[in-house]
């Protein structure tokens, strides 16, 4: 059986379902003129793809929710699913959302994870949210034992808010408690080990030099690259190649240039780690790719939203190219299809740990709360990108929604896995039609 908010699934999946439709006519509209120029075919296979994007975002609005059955519980969100064996199943909550004024229900795991998705998100203090829980709450009743003490687990984790939100009535006749949990208190002074008193000052130190020696050669060089085009003495180009002529040879050169960059990031990792902040309370655990690879996936959709909402009202100051570097690409061979995912790999992972990982660590270490840590987060991310010029506005929803995502959930694979996609995408496209 599937719980879900009926009317959060209408207010997104019909608008999307109906945007994919008309798509969809135009697709055959145009495909159906024999009058289409040259660049129909490009505009035709990117209304396919928006189009099943929609279609997809439309059916996963209809069958997402939380859905049960005897052996297991899954979690379906629009771009992502987790399923929870039901011995792994503590039972049921609600968490605040949206400022408290929804409450979104909630698995609650045996090691205190609390699952939430938006497809299951009611008003708050309504009799809609009322039947939902007691429909959930009886659903799960009759496949689990419910012997859990589900406000317990939550107080370990210092995730409890109520211990009894809802009190229900199994049909078994047991009395079932819904606990209200706290909303996930995301990366803030008071979820981190605080420097201590004796080391306050050197981890400042530490972080001031870490970040200089990562941004500072990254930022001087896209300085130059900023004002070599403003002198007219070159655009940017991602494929400059250090031998003229010869792309074989200069893959390889071009790769071990490229890895000097990630210098940095291991030093990075050690110094938190030292102070017990691992890979692993990082999110980087073993099954960091199967739990982060979907969220991913959605990140990167509202990444790609945002970018081209702000492309659309800036494109007269991206087009200018008196304030904006645009790339001129050097020619390259398809095969640097392997510089281009192997750049991608490293960029993603670089800036991630550093800027996300280490910095916002270090900052809330020292009593920093997120948006003071956004904001620097964000100016350091934007200095190195300065060769765009103007157009260095366009970076700065990537990096709010990436660090936000790392602030709300503490998993540094998201960022990662989303900047990944996100430059490969496009840099395969630049060697593709270079």
């Amino acid at each position: 059986m599937t719980h879900r908010s009926g009317a959060v699934a209408g207010w997104v999946g019909a608008p999307a379902g109906l945007l994919a439709g008309f798509l969809l006519l135009a697709i055959a509209a145009s495909g159906s003129d024999s009058n289409n120029n040259d660049n129909t075919g490009g505009v035709i296979a990117a209304a396919a793809v928006v189009a099943a994007v929609l279609l997809f975002v439309c059916v996963r609005a209809f069958i997402g929710g939380i859905v049960m059955s005897d052996d297991s519980v899954v979690v379906r969100s629009l771009f992502w699913s987790r399923r929870i064996p039901m011995a792994d199943v503590a039972g049921l909550a609600i968490e605040p959302v949206l400022r408290r004024r929804g409450a979104a229900l909630a698995v609650v795991t045996t090691s205190a994870d609390v699952v939430t998705t938006p497809l299951a998100v009611w008003r708050i203090r309504t009799t809609s949210l009322q039947e939902a829980v007691a429909q959930a709450t009886q659903d799960l009743g009759r496949r689990h034992p419910v012997s859990t003490d589900v406000a317990a687990v939550l107080g370990e984790a210092d995730r409890l808010e109520h211990a009894a939100a809802f009190t229900l009535q199994l049909p078994d006749g047991r009395l079932a408690a819904v606990p209200a949990a706290t909303p996930a208190p995301g990366l803030t002074p008071k979820t981190v080990t605080p420097a201590g008193a004796a080391n306050r000052k050197w981890v400042g130190w530490e972080t001031i030099f870490v970040s200089v020696a990562f941004v500072l050669p990254a930022a001087a060089a896209a300085v130059v690259i900023l004002i070599r085009h403003v002198e007219r003495v070159s655009d940017l180009d991602e494929f400059a190649l250090p031998l003229k002529h010869n792309p074989a040879g200069s893959l390889p050169l071009m790769l071990l240039l490229y890895a000097s960059t990630a210098v940095v990031t291991p030093i990075a990792l050690l110094l938190l780690a030292r102070d017990g902040v691992t890979p692993g309370r990082l999110g980087l655990s073993r099954r960091w790719l199967r739990l982060d690879l979907l969220p991913s996936v959605g990140l990167l959709g509202g990444v790609w939203l945002a970018n081209i909402a702000t492309a659309l009202v800036l494109l007269p100051l991206f087009n200018d190219k008196a304030v904006s570097n645009t790339s001129a690409n050097t020619h390259v061979p398809a095969y640097f299809v392997i510089y281009a995912l192997f750049v991608s790999a490293v960029t993603a992972i670089n800036e991630e740990v550093v800027v996300n990982g280490y910095v916002m660590t270090r900052l809330a270490q020292r009593g920093w709360q997120p948006w003071p840590s956004l904001a620097l987060s964000l100016a350091l991310r934007t200095s190195y990108h300065a060769y765009y010029g103007a157009a260095i506005i366009a970076t700065v929803p990537f990096g709010y929604l990436v660090t936000r995502s790392f602030q709300r959930h503490g998993r540094l694979g998201r960022p990662i896995l989303t900047h990944f996609m996100f430059d490969a995408i496009l840099l395969t496209i630049a060697v593709l039609t270079s």
